[in-house]
């Protein structure tokens, strides 16, 4: 009887120990792209950011950092490019504090060549208790679309991020630059 047990005991701590060790490793990545073949950079995008209230101040964020990289790529051609910012944000029971950071001003999505919708996807978080070391890993799914909803490019990045989501919002604006911009 000893011995059954002893086995059963020794089987279920090999079983639960054999888990690997995977660390976590903050950054952006892209694991999905499609783009169309004749895929031409627009002269104005229109960046439509989709989620829950409480999302704003992550969406302010990407949003300067957005607006920063173009202006440093694009320099003189800046001037010309037309690029704003819509927030189709909402939730049933919202903190008035979110809804008073939301930007009133509404773009008309008729005046813009591209359409660039932006949202968040398979939200995981962990280590709360641990403040400055706690972990996020969610994806940022980013859709570009000329006026007559043809899709144009649909792409996905994987965010891992420590502390607080918007900490990798520099390298997210860098990459959907990139991905739309630059062939």
């Amino acid at each position: 009887m000893k011995r059954i047990l002893f086995l059963i005991i020794l089987l279920l701590s090999l079983n639960t120990f054999s888990q690997k060790n995977e660390k976590f490793k903050s950054g952006v990545k892209i694991i999905e792209n499609e783009k169309i073949e004749k895929y031409k950079n627009p002269k104005s995008i229109l960046f439509i950011f989709k989620g829950h209230t409480h999302s704003i101040n992550f969406f302010l964020d990407l949003k300067k950092r957005i607006r920063k990289i173009f202006k440093k790529k694009m320099k003189k051609e800046f001037k010309d490019f037309k690029l704003n910012f819509n927030y189709d944000l909402n939730a049933k029971k919202s903190l008035k504090s979110d809804l008073d950071n939301i930007p009133f001003k509404k773009y008309n999505e008729k005046e813009y060549e591209s359409i660039c919708q932006i949202s968040i996807s398979d939200f995981k978080g962990w280590d709360y208790h641990l403040s400055k070391k706690r972990k996020q890993n969610y994806n940022l799914n980013i859709e570009l679309k000329d006026v007559n909803s043809s899709l144009l490019i649909a792409f996905k990045l994987n965010v891992s991020s420590y502390y607080t989501i918007v900490t990798q919002n520099k390298k997210s604006g860098k990459l959907i630059y990139k991905t739309i911009m630059e062939k």
